[in-house]
């Protein structure tokens, strides 16, 4: 291969994964010409080492490296791309490490699967070949030897003749029964404080001594893995856990998400099935009962309760091929809540339906180039050209997919949120397609929070709608549902008026009262127009006004803002609202489906909101109240460019610090540039600050600041004057230090695969504070936060012995010196982590303090 074409291939395969490059940027970087890069991309092509995306223009990718573990062995462990994809994630790469692999510690309660996901891993390793296809898998549960530490001792390492009364003769222990394989000691925790002593001396030197014998040391090479119901920090030694470097904690069956309870019921009504060569049919109440179990026995219960249901039903339909499943064939005492989630139908002659996956993947990741275009440069033909490839996996809806019970209940909120509470008739043909995303998990590779930013500046109210439908339905996995989302807005748009200027809310008392007229309004009105909050007649007023605020927080109110009310008790809700408005205030009391549908008409003409004013003033024989527009409260604005993601966040660490008559608000970035470009300075009137990630470079009337300064003395400085009146100077250092943490968590969380960020940071702190204390430092954010990146990282790098191991020496006193108060600083992590901080990283710190001391 040419040095020019191992340079373009080179470059495509640097790529993160899902980006694309076209001929055009691909040349520029390379420095080459475009007919060159050109021939050599449409090669590499050919010979399959790059993919070709047709789009104009044309787009070059890497090709995709599927994962082993989603081919081989934990295929059919249910959650692997779900709620066990981290477990199944570090199992994988415990299985695959060098040498030996990575000892494993699984947690969790009882029945939550820790054995079955052990044997996956042994039967994992041995698929990809880094333990024998012959090799041992024993188990011991220590548990059952408990009381006898001698002899659990005696079964794990073995003994000599006449070590005690009754060896007769010489005996291997586990250990070496399990040479080349792996060894499951369950119920780990029942090991005695000896035994685990023993046992983390053989982890370190792949040696041990059998019982009666301390001269001649055995050697084996295990891989162990481990499993507690217990906490283990309360329950094994601590330089045991050291020795344990992945740890995995399977949650209770009922945590799990929705679809993989239905799974597990599925999967164990088909197993039934196939057993008793009967059809089974799940009545709709014991699958609501089923998926609600919340038993400490978890799915080892779940498994058990359906094998008697099943022997029951059984009994009662023995001549028939079919038996039916109902509730009173369940020996539970008390049944939960019914949530409809359809009936389950299992036929053991039935086979799966046949999916074009490979085709299917395809048009997913065209959704996601789509998405990527559109979050960089919204326009009309752009997002319609979106809205077009995710209505184009119709083709690929299965069928049977659709008679499942998770799409009952997807179908059932659909219809009752989308089409009838917010009045979207048209839109029961996007149900299955966003469905389909929705039982994939669908995620795209691309920047969620700014994609984020863009919908709800450009489609806030089809965003609206579809929160609320994403409200309701159950996540089955956290940054799917965000996406979501994002794409049923975009669907949702063709069918929502985003022209309409003013906001409605109405609340009533009674279960339904209010988001039923809301039902009818938006219908008749066949669009969104209002929003509504039901208020039951116990309720307690300051609960609604907080709902109330939540939900107006959310809204652009600067063209004004409609308050329906259904009695005089609820009056008091605009007093409490102002706060939240950023314009004029209608309140019209006494909520009637006539009143909300006349002013939801003129909302939909988009009337100036004062001539709606006065008109339902004249026109209603009720109480009706105008306010002109209210001054915001006492605020500090923060508004990030890369989305409103880390502006939430960082509201939230102010918060805690500020009075409660300070709001501290996120604001778009978009929305931030828009009001400075139209100098709407009456905006920023009670604003005491406002905090950004880019310098704002024009001239405004009110203070700002560039979040990154804070990081550095001066930046501190003008904050800590800001703030001055209303924080200590202690709570002032405490939010400092949170920032700082803050900014470095977000850094390193990215970059560690094994360590927990939050104990790392933690430690990082206590070793900075040192090097403070000894050289007599006060360092500023920037460089601290420099530190924490590096000697976190720097730990886990020593910790899996990917560091250079060449010996530094130091070139002076100085230097020398430094070495020598570093070695001392880090021998408590030495110790925890069982690593040993080299000479060559210690020359990197000091390259990076040796400025300051």
């Amino acid at each position: 291969m040419s040095k020019a074409k191992e340079r373009v291939l080179k470059e495509v395969q640097l790529l993160p994964d899902g980006m694309a490059i076209d001929t055009r940027d691909l040349a520029q970087k390379l420095s080459l010409s475009r007919s060159v890069v050109s021939h050599y991309l449409n090669q590499l092509v050919k010979d399959n080492k790059i993919q070709k995306i047709a789009e104009r223009p044309v787009k070059w990718t890497k090709v995709a490296i599927k994962s082993p573990n989603k081919h081989v062995s934990f295929e059919d462990v249910i959650g692997s791309n779900g709620s066990l994809r981290k477990a199944v994630e570090q199992l994988s790469a415990a299985a695959a490490y060098p040498p030996n692999g990575l000892n494993v510690l699984i947690t969790g309660n009882s029945g939550v699967g820790k054995s079955f996901l052990a044997h996956k891993l042994f039967s994992y390793s041995k698929k990809i070949g880094v333990i024998s296809t012959k090799a041992p898998y024993i188990v011991l549960n220590c548990a059952n030897y408990a009381n006898n530490p001698e002899l659990i001792s005696s079964m794990l390492f073995g003994y000599v003749q006449g070590a005690f009364t009754g060896a007769d003769t010489a005996k291997d222990g586990l250990l070496k029964e399990a040479n080349g394989g792996y060894l499951f000691l369950d119920e780990v925790h029942r090991l005695s404080s000896e035994n685990q002593e023993k046992l983390f001396s053989f982890i370190d030197s792949g040696r041990f001594y059998k019982m009666g014998d301390n001269v001649h040391p055995q050697k084996s090479k295990v891989r162990l893995i481990m499993a507690t119901t217990e906490t283990p920090e309360n329950v094994l030694l601590t330089t045991f856990l050291r020795r344990i470097p992945v740890r995995i904690n399977l949650p209770d069956y009922v945590a799990r998400p929705i679809d993989e309870r239905l799974e597990l019921i599925n999967t164990l009504f088909v197993n039934e099935a196939h057993k008793i060569n009967k059809k089974i049919i799940v009545d709709k109440g014991v699958v609501s009962t089923l998926l609600q179990l919340n038993h400490t026995g978890n799915i080892g219960y779940l498994k058990n309760t359906i094998k008697v249901s099943c022997a029951a039903a059984y009994h009662d339909c023995y001549n028939s091929t079919t038996i039916n499943l109902k509730l009173k064939n369940l020996e539970l005492e008390a049944l939960p809540e019914f949530k409809d989630y359809g009936e389950i139908i299992v036929d053991p002659a039935k086979k799966e339906p046949f999916i074009p996956q490979i085709s299917l993947e395809q048009k997913l990741s065209n959704i996601t180039g789509s998405l990527k275009i559109l979050e960089d440069n919204y326009t009309d033909e752009n997002l319609n050209t979106c809205r077009l490839r995710i209505q184009a996996i119709n083709k690929f809806i299965n069928k049977e997919s659709l008679k499942s019970g998770l799409h009952v209940q997807h179908q059932y909120l659909f219809k009752n949120i989308i089409i009838k509470q917010y009045g979207l008739n048209k839109t029961d043909y996007l149900e299955p397609i966003i469905y389909l995303l929705y039982e994939r998990h669908f995620k795209p590779n691309c920047d969620i929070p700014k994609l984020k930013e863009v919908i709800t500046n450009y489609l806030p109210r089809s965003f609206h709608v579809a929160s609320k439908f994403y409200e309701q339905l159950p996540i089955l996995d956290s940054k799917s549902h965000k996406s979501l989302t994002l794409i049923l807005a975009l669907l949702l748009s063709d069918h929502v008026d985003e022209n309409i200027q003013l906001r409605g809310l109405m609340v009533a008392h009674g279960e339904n009262t209010a988001t039923s007229i809301q039902a009818v309004t938006n219908y008749l009105c066949s669009n969104y127009v209002f929003d509504a909050i039901d208020m039951p007649i116990d309720a307690d007023i300051t609960a609604v006004i907080k709902e109330a605020n939540k939900l107006i927080s959310s809204f652009n109110t600067t063209n004004g803002f409609i308050l329906m009310i259904d009695m005089g008790s609820l009056s008091q809700l605009y007093s409490q609202i102002s706060a939240q408005l950023d314009g004029d205030l209608l309140v019209v009391n006494n909520l009637t489906t006539l009143t909300a549908l006349d002013l939801a008409l003129k909302m939909k003409q988009n009337l100036p909101f004062k001539q709606i004013a006065e008109k339902a003033e004249k026109d209603y024989s009720i109480d009706v109240k105008y306010y002109e527009g209210f001054s915001q409260s006492m605020n500090i604005l923060v508004s990030c460019i890369s989305g409103l993601g880390i502006a939430e966040k960082i509201s939230d660490i102010m918060r805690q610090y500020l009075p409660v008559g300070i709001k501290v608000i996120p604001i778009g970035y978009n929305s931030l540039k828009e009001k400075i470009a139209g100098k709407k300075w009456t905006y920023f009137k009670q604003t005491l600050f406002v905090l950004t990630t880019i310098d704002i470079t024009e001239k405004v009337k009110f203070n700002h600041m560039n979040l990154y300064d804070i990081l550095d003395s001066r930046g501190e400085n003008k904050l800590k004057e800001w703030l001055s009146p209303y924080l200590t100077p202690e709570q002032m250092e405490s939010f400092n230090n949170q920032l700082l943490r803050f900014f470095s968590k977000e850094g390193i969380s990215e970059r560690l695969s094994f360590l927990n960020p939050d104990v790392v940071l933690s430690e990082v702190e206590t070793i900075n504070r040192k090097y403070e204390d000894f050289y007599n430092l006060k360092l500023d954010g920037k460089v601290k936060l420099n530190l924490y990146m590096h000697i976190a990282l720097m730990i886990e790098r020593t910790m899996m012995r990917n560091t250079s191991e060449v010996v530094v020496k130091p070139k002076s006193e100085k230097e020398k010196s430094f070495y020598k108060i570093t070695k001392s600083i880090f021998q408590p992590i030495e110790i925890k982590y069982n690593i040993k901080v080299s000479t060559y990283e210690m020359s990197l710190l000091y390259e990076l303090f040796k400025q300051f001391i």
